[in-house]
C-alpha cells in the first residue's frame, strides 16, 4: 500500500506567508506541527516557515490577518515600508474608514472619517507616500518630517513638487507642520543625518547649502559629489557618520579631501556628536566660514535648538548648577 503523501508537501508555498491557526487546519498542519521547529511564531495565532526572516513586511501582512478586513497599513508602518530607514515603532499601524478595532498590544488603529488615499508596497496595502507624510505631520517633529521627505524623494515615490501639492490641498490635522516640512524637502539627498545637518544649518538663519553638489572631471563625468555645499564661495560641509571611522574608508576620505583641498575647497566636516550634542559650536563654526568669505548673514535663529543639542543641561550649567540626583 503506498506511504500517505507529507502534508507538508501540500505546502512549500503557502507557509512562507503568515497564516494563522485556522489556515493551517485547512493546510493539514497540525498544532504539535505549529510547535516544533518546522515553524515560527509571528504573533499570537499567526505562524510561518522558520526559513522566512523577521520583516515589517511579513509582521504587517501578520496584522491584517488578525485584525477587521479592509486595512490599510499607514502612519509609521507605512512610512518604514515606503522609506526603510524612516523612524520605527514597535506597533504595526493599520488604517480604517470610520470601523475598525484591535485588542492585540502590537496592532495600533486609527480610523478616519474621510477617504484613504491608498497605493501598493511590498504587496501590502498602504497610504500614499503624500498621505502617510502628512499623517506623520501629527507624530514628527519638523526636522524628523522634513527628513523623512528627503527619503520619499530619494526613493523616487515622490517629488517635492508633488509633495508640497499634496501638503497644500490637506485640510486635516497636521496641515500646517506638513505644508512647512514640504517646503523643505529636496531631492539629492542620501541621508537623514545629511537632512538634519542641512536643517541645522536653515533653522539657524544661515543661507541654505546646495545638496549633494557635484564635482566633475574635464568630459563631464561626476568625479565626486560633496554633501552640502556653498560652491560660489568653494565651501564643503561633509557628513561624517560611523562608516567612515572605518581605516579604509577614512583613507579614502582623506584623499578626496586633500584633492578638494588642493582645487581652493575649504571642507568642513561634521560627526554626530556636532550634529547632535554641539549644535551651537557647529553653526558658530560654519556661520564663521560664510562669514570670512564675505557671506552677509542676518540675525541669527535659534529655531535650532527645539531639534538639536544636549538633552540635559552639563555641569558648569550657570542656571542650573550640578547635578542633584
Amino acid at each position: 500500500m503506498p506511504e500517505s503523501p507529507d502534508p507538508s508537501s501540500r505546502r512549500p508555498v503557502a507557509t512562507f506567508q503568515p497564516f494563522t491557526t485556522e489556515m493551517a487546519k485547512d493546510m493539514g498542519i497540525s498544532t504539535r506541527q505549529l510547535r516544533g521547529r518546522r515553524f515560527r511564531r509571528v504573533m499570537h495565532g499567526v505562524f510561518i516557515d522558520h526559513r522566512v526572516p523577521d520583516s515589517l513586511p511579513v509582521r504587517t501582512r501578520s496584522a491584517l490577518l488578525v485584525s477587521p478586513g479592509g486595512g490599510t497599513a499607514s502612519h509609521l508602518t507605512a512610512a518604514c515600508l515606503w522609506a526603510a530607514n524612516a523612524q520605527r515603532t514597535g506597533h504595526i499601524h493599520l488604517s480604517y474608514r470610520q470601523f475598525g478595532s484591535s485588542t492585540r498590544h502590537e496592532i495600533k488603529i486609527h480610523r478616519f472619517t474621510y477617504p484613504l488615499d491608498t497605493s501598493s508596497r511590498h504587496g501590502i496595502q498602504v497610504t500614499s507616500p503624500g498621505m502617510t507624510f502628512m499623517h506623520l505631520a501629527v507624530v514628527l517633529d519638523l526636522v524628523q518630517l522634513t527628513a523623512f521627505g528627503d527619503m520619499l524623494v530619494k526613493r523616487k515615490v515622490i517629488t517635492p513638487d508633488e509633495l508640497i501639492g499634496y501638503a497644500l490641498a490637506w485640510s486635516h490635522h497636521g496641515a500646517h507642520l506638513g505644508s512647512l516640512a514640504a517646503s523643505y524637502v529636496r531631492g539629492r539627498v542620501d541621508s537623514v543625518p545629511e537632512s538634519n545637518l542641512r536643517m541645522l544649518l536653515v533653522l539657524a538663519g544661515l543661507p541654505e547649502p546646495t545638496v549633494n553638489f557635484p564635482i566633475l572631471r574635464p568630459n563631464g563625468e561626476e568625479r565626486y559629489r560633496l554633501d552640502l555645499a556653498y560652491p560660489e564661495i568653494m565651501l564643503a560641509i561633509e557628513y561624517d557618520g560611523r562608516w567612515h571611522d572605518d581605516p579604509e574608508q577614512a583613507a579614502k576620505d582623506e584623499v578626496r579631501r586633500s584633492w578638494l583641498r588642493r582645487q581652493g575647497w575649504t571642507v568642513i566636516v561634521v560627526k554626530a556628536s556636532d550634529l547632535y550634542e554641539n549644535a551651537d559650536l557647529t553653526v558658530e563654526r560654519i556661520a564663521a566660514e560664510l562669514s570670512a568669505r564675505g557671506i552677509l548673514l542676518g540675525p541669527r535663529r535659534h529655531d535650532y535648538q527645539r531639534y538639536f543639542g544636549p538633552v540635559l543641561a552639563s555641569e558648569d550649567d550657570p542656571f542650573w548648577g550640578p547635578s542633584q540626583a
